[in-house]
């Protein structure tokens, strides 16, 4: 069953995305997710597990290489193959630490960008904790 929130409003641009991260739900069960889609706003996941209730709070664990952060989210979208969550908080670093690694190498897709983490991000050597 495809279930989503009230229409969208997409302001941000999205990129396509590879990258792993976990999701934990509210019952605190954890789950990999690969990363499908990608802005400052959210981001769409492939995810298995039974369908997340629209509006449910998660939260994502992201470690890109050094980068790593915990991320506050809501599902907006849910269906067997896929979930969309939008950030509490814009996230640019996340943005920034995913994209910057493509900066030479972008290639439009019906005006969307394919990006993936790279250990030779200069953001992410830059921004190291």
């Amino acid at each position: 069953m495809h279930k989503t929130m009230a229409p969208e409003q997409r302001t941000k641009h999205r990129n396509f995305a590879s990258f792993s991260i976990q999701l934990l739900g509210e019952n605190g069960e954890r789950n990999h997710c690969k990363a499908l889609n990608l802005s400052v706003a959210g981001m769409l996941l492939e995810y298995n597990g039974a369908s997340l209730a629209i509006g449910s709070s998660v939260d994502i664990f992201v470690s890109l290489n050094e980068w790593q952060s915990d991320i506050p989210a809501i599902v907006i979208h849910s269906n067997s193959s896929c979930t969309g969550i939008m950030f509490r908080e814009p996230q640019p670093d996340l943005y920034r630490a995913v994209t910057g690694s493509m900066r030479c190498a972008r290639l439009s897709i019906n005006s969307r960008t394919p990006i993936s983490s790279n250990a030779n991000n200069p953001y992410l050597r830059a921004h190291a904790t």
